[in-house]
């Protein structure tokens, strides 16, 4: 690649704060790096087609608990500090600033595939003569917003310097934004990966660039959900802004619309989209993690204010699946009416207030979902600004499922949907998050379910159904025989009463 794309513009950074000489230091170094990289495509790619604080920080370093294994779990055991397990381990693309050495050496077994070279190779392709990326302007672009940049991570959680932390914004900037162009849905709309592949010029940095990224998308998917890994999301929407009519040609979605597009097969499924004059990159939207959270979440539903902060323990009130069946209510997997989020459970009385129904979205289980619901709960267990819609929907679950059987009950309702999971394997998962988050706050919208639970518990017409099955119809065999003498008797009442008045009216 020419050395004039890499020419720095100093008028555009006077005052910055940094010498144009550093700029010069890091473009060089930067296409150094991504020079010594072996452009050679992975041979099985051929099988492929191509809470009040506003300035409160959202990106938090997980940390494990000492009792748990490194590669399992992580998180701490301060009451300040609640446990943010991560559940699994970075596979393809590590950012921000939680990822040195002495971080990963205990949740890495291996390095991610997207290396820091392939990092550097990434920004080498995008500040080329057609997508022409200013990495001299985005730098001093990065040095005025350090004091904003790192106001978004917990205090003292990493030790960078200005000009280091600049550079990582570039790097994983243009990674996540590749991620992010790779990712999204509407590729089937624009065919802009299509067209760089079979472009001559550009195809055969395009596919190595893309390759580890294409080859394992759930993967990397799942990277980009993780609490520590993570950059603002500002840093994302100044990036594209700068590539919007290059790289990004042709394609009219904004950025929190492309980004959100790339989690659609990941579920809980999104409830609604968040409008974008709502989202403007700059206030709502914290980082992809939040961006997903504000996707699936209710709306208006489990805020915090001040006068949230009870710390009762709502799990008595909350008793398992099959008691509920027996004392007359039942389960349906739509959402209650006014909701559409999957992760809204919501109790209402049936007519004469004997018997209710709990409204229990259908959930698909799969193999990842420990690692989202786990990144979800810690990011609400840090930034409560957010809500706690997750974690007060994983404590119903944990109530009802408490046994197999719960399981059964809810699977057959179509509650738990398309799972390979086993019964055992759905009740371990929520009664491992209840039992992480245990102590901790509760939304008033949580505690109403439970004291609506509660009533309906007491009440005198829920005692009544439940004592008449347990006495009438303890068991199915039994019920069967009730069911067939009653229908019996009722036919030989019939037969007895015309037979009598044939008797009196006999045909003529």
């Amino acid at each position: 690649m020419p050395m004039e794309i890499m020419e720095l513009d100093t008028q555009g950074n006077a005052g910055n704060g940094s010498s144009p000489s550093w700029m010069e230091k890091v473009k060089l170094k930067i296409l150094r790096e991504a020079e010594g990289v072996t452009l050679s495509i992975p041979p099985y790619f051929s099988r492929f087609d191509a809470i009040g604080n506003t300035d409160y920080p959202s990106i938090f370093k997980p940390r494990r608990k000492p009792t748990q294994q490194p590669q399992n779990h992580t998180g701490t055991s301060a009451s300040r500090e609640p446990a943010q397990s991560m559940g699994r381990s970075i596979v393809v693309a590590a950012v921000g600033p939680y990822h040195g050495p002495s971080d990963m050496a205990y949740v890495q077994p291996q390095p991610p595939l997207i290396t820091h070279a392939k990092k550097c190779a990434i920004v080498k392709f995008l500040a080329g003569e057609d997508f022409n990326l200013d990495t001299a302007g985005f730098l001093g672009w990065a040095l005025q917003q350090e004091a904003r940049v790192r106001s978004c991570y917990e205090r003292d959680s990493f030790t960078m310097g200005s000009e280091e932390l600049a550079e990582m914004l570039l790097l994983d900037g243009c990674l996540l934004l590749f991620a992010v162009f790779l990712l999204r849905s509407s590729v089937r709309e624009d065919q802009r990966p299509a067209q760089l592949t079979r472009d001559a010029k550009h195809r055969k940095v395009f596919v190595y660039l893309s390759a580890d990224m294409c080859l394992h998308m759930k993967q990397t998917r799942l990277d980009l959900l993780m609490l520590g890994n993570q950059i603002p999301f500002f840093v994302l929407t100044e990036l594209h802004r700068l590539l919007r009519n290059t790289f990004f040609h042709g394609i009219q979605y904004s950025i929190e619309e492309l980004a959100l597009s790339c989690f659609d097969d990941i579920h809980p499924t999104r409830s609604g989209f968040i409008k974008q004059d709502e989202a403007a990159g700059t206030t709502l939207v914290h980082h992809l993690l939040h961006l997903f959270h504000c996707s699936r979440v209710p709306k208006g539903n489990h805020g915090l204010d001040n006068t949230s902060f009870l710390r009762r323990e709502p799990d008595s009130h909350l008793p398992c699946a099959t008691w509920l069946e027996e004392s007359h209510t039942s389960f349906s997997k739509q959402a209650a009416p006014g909701s559409s989020s999957s992760l809204h459970i919501v109790f209402q009385r049936k007519m004469f207030r004997v018997g209710g129904v709990m409204h229990v979205p259908a959930q698909h289980i799969h193999g990842y979902s420990e690692s989202v619901f786990r990144n979800l709960i810690a990011f609400e267990q840090s930034h409560q600004r957010c809500g706690l819609g997750v974690t007060a929907y994983s404590m119903c679950m944990a109530r009802l499922l408490q046994t197999e059987d719960d399981a059964k009950l809810l699977r057959k309702s179509g509650i738990l949907a398309h799972t390979h999971k086993t019964d055992k394997e759905i009740v371990d998962l929520f009664s491992g998050l209840a039992d992480e988050y245990r102590n901790t706050f509760y939304s008033k919208d949580l505690l109403d379910l439970c004291e609506d639970v509660a009533a309906y518990h007491h009440s005198a017409a829920a005692k009544a159904v439940k004592w008449v099955g347990q006495q009438c119809f303890p068991r199915q065999s039994v019920t069967f025989f009730v069911i067939f003498g009653a229908l019996i008797s009722v036919a030989t009442l019939v037969n007895t009463g015309y037979s009598v008045y044939r008797f009196y009216h006999p045909v003529k």
